[in-house]
């Protein structure tokens, strides 16, 4: 049991350290994005009260580990010593604990899930499918509360007795199969909410799949659910499922935080919405364009010298963002010329606008003229 004990401690914390990382990285990721802490929305503070449940789930599994419960083949509990039915006590109590803090853990994950697709599908139909989603979990949690702590073992104390008198109380059977079906079949559905957009959507085939891919994590948790589940049913009176309870949540956890990870990592790696380096492929094109106009840009005979003015170019656009570039032409256009036109290929108009200078009466004007265009993309999706 010692060995057992220390390697899940082992298994466990490391678990729990790349979880924090996750929902630390998370957080950064939305202070980017949204400018200021005090502009977190319900999800983001809801993901740090996780992790306090989470940390709770990792520190009452260790105990359960190292002090054993009332989980015991039928007449092992009587055979126990005092100091034995002492330690029994308390890690059935933490046993208790350990559930309660998976389901805390579990439903308020899937709670900002569903905030998070409630602001995709904001005037969509299918916003109408999270809301019966979301009823759908709230009544799933009250459901598997109320027979917990009222239905399957009574009186509540017989949840760390020792020995049980109700087998329920030490084995948790009905109750696992009550909040197992709730939870899988919650998880389930919130897989078809933004899978079919997304599938639907005009985005290319690459950023389609990747961003498939992030949501088809869910995939994971409720694999690991069945395992869980599996783990208990099938290999009795053995603490194996503390492996698949730390498994579960810390899942869950992963997956809910990963898809929100990528404004910091963009920042970081300077990436651009899917990938490849924004900053390296910026400078190779601004360093050949620069080049090839220093041979063409010169003025003649004004009073005021030119401002040069500086800017990235031929960056990606991404989701929400915009683009403006430094070009030059040298089709001659009236002073104060404005031009609105599409721009070909993406979404957005490309807006010229010609400067004029100041000119003395008889010499001549710019034969160069400086052309400002700004390319603006508006997504739909805005998390």
């Amino acid at each position: 049991m010692a060995s057992f004990a220390q390697s899940l401690a082992i298994e466990s914390w490391t678990l729990y350290a790349i979880g924090l990382i996750l929902i630390a990285m998370r957080l950064a990721s939305r202070r980017i994005q949204l400018g200021a802490f005090d502009k977190f929305q319900l999800d983001d503070h809801i993901m740090i009260l996780v992790t306090l449940t989470f940390t709770g789930v990792i520190v009452s599994t260790n105990q359960v580990a190292n002090n054993g419960s009332n989980y015991l083949p039928p007449g092992e509990a009587e055979l126990l010593t005092e100091p034995e039915i002492v330690s029994a006590i308390w890690g059935s109590k933490m046993t208790f604990v350990l559930e309660e803090f998976t389901l805390s853990t579990t439903w308020l994950i899937k709670g900002c899930l569903l905030l998070l697709y409630g602001r995709l599908t904001l005037g969509l139909k299918q916003n109408a499918a999270v809301k019966f989603l979301a009823y759908y979990c709230l009544l799933g949690f009250v459901v598997v509360q109320v027979l917990f702590l009222g239905v399957w073992c009574r009186p509540i104390q017989q949840y760390w007795a020792v020995p049980v008198v109700n087998s329920q109380c030490a084995t948790y059977y009905n109750h696992m199969i009550t909040a197992t079906t709730f939870n899988i079949s919650s998880d389930l559905m919130m897989l078809l909410i933004p899978l079919p957009l997304l599938i639907k959507s005009k985005l290319p085939l690459k950023r389609k799949l990747i961003v498939c891919g992030v949501f088809s994590l869910g995939i994971f948790v409720i694999l690991a659910a069945i395992l869980n589940r599996y783990f208990n049913f099938t290999v009795a009176y053995s603490p194996i499922f503390l492996n698949w309870y730390v498994g579960e949540v810390s899942t869950a956890v992963f997956v809910a935080n990963i898809p929100l990870c990528w404004p910091l990592i963009r920042r970081i790696f300077a990436l651009d919405t899917f990938g490849g380096s924004k900053r390296s492929r910026s400078n190779d094109q601004s360093r050949s364009h620069l080049q090839s106009s220093s041979k063409r840009i010169y003025a003649r005979n004004t009073r005021k010298s030119v401002t040069r003015l500086h800017s990235r170019t031929e960056s990606n656009v991404g989701f929400g963002e915009s683009e403006e570039r430094i070009a030059r032409t040298w089709t001659p256009q009236p002073e104060g010329h404005l031009e609105l036109n599409p721009m070909e290929k993406k979404t957005g108009f490309k807006t010229s606008v010609v400067a004029g200078s100041d000119v003395e009466e008889g010499k001549d004007e710019w034969t160069s003229q400086e052309t400002i265009t700004k390319t603006v993309q508006i997504s739909q999706y805005s998390v």
